[in-house]
C-alpha cells in the first residue's frame, strides 16, 4: 500500500508540474517590469495584441502566480494558497482562483480546499484568491494550484487566455 501512496504522490506532483507549463512559457520565473513588488511570477507575460493600422500594434501583457503554500498570517490554525492575476493595462475580464491540496497518507495529494472565484470587469487586478485547510498540529506537505481566466478587451488577439500555476508539495509546520 505505502509502494502506491508514493507512486500516486509522484503522479500529482508530476500533473501539477504540467499544469504550471504553457504552451510558449519557459519555467523560469521572470519578474514583471511595471510589477517587481508583486514577487516572482510563473512565466513570461501572456500577451494580448491588436494592430491599429500603420504597423501599430498595441500590446497588453498579463501575468498569473500561485504563492507557495503557509501558515496563515490572517487566519489562525490555517495553511493558506494564494494565487494572483493581473495586467499592465484594463482588460475585458480578469478572474484568479486557488486550489489547495494536502497529502494524505495511502491517497496522495487531495484537494481540501479552495479559494472564492475572484474576477473584475474591465480591469488590470491584480485579483487575488484563497484557499484555506485547517493546520494539523505537526509537519504536513500541502501544494497550491491557481486558475486564471484572461478576457481581451474587443478587437485583442488572443480572444482569452486560460493559464493553470502550481507549486510543488511543501511541507509546513504548525
Amino acid at each position: 500500500m505505502r509502494i502506491h501512496a508514493r507512486r500516486m504522490a509522484a503522479m500529482m506532483i508530476a500533473a501539477i508540474s504540467v499544469l504550471t507549463m504553457a504552451p510558449g512559457v519557459s519555467q523560469a520565473a521572470h519578474p514583471a517590469p511595471a510589477a517587481a513588488d508583486k514577487g516572482n511570477v510563473a512565466g513570461a507575460p501572456f500577451v494580448f495584441t491588436r494592430k491599429t493600422g500603420l504597423g501599430v500594434t498595441q500590446v497588453i501583457n498579463c501575468w498569473g502566480r500561485v504563492d507557495h503554500p503557509h501558515n496563515s498570517t490572517g487566519t489562525p490554525s490555517a495553511v493558506t494558497g494564494k494565487s494572483q492575476t493581473w495586467c499592465d493595462a484594463p482588460i475585458a475580464q480578469i478572474s484568479a482562483q486557488t486550489e489547495l491540496y494536502r497529502y494524505l497518507d495511502g491517497y496522495g495529494y487531495t484537494l481540501v480546499g479552495i479559494g472564492s472565484l475572484a474576477y473584475e470587469l474591465n480591469h488590470a487586478g491584480p485579483v487575488v484568491s484563497t484557499a484555506y485547510d485547517i493546520c494539523q498540529g505537526r509537519l504536513a506537505y500541502w501544494a497550491a494550484v491557481g486558475r486564471h481566466r484572461l478576457v481581451a478587451p474587443p478587437g485583442f488577439q488572443p480572444p482569452s487566455i486560460t493559464l493553470t500555476t502550481g507549486t510543488p508539495g511543501v511541507g509546513v509546520n504548525c
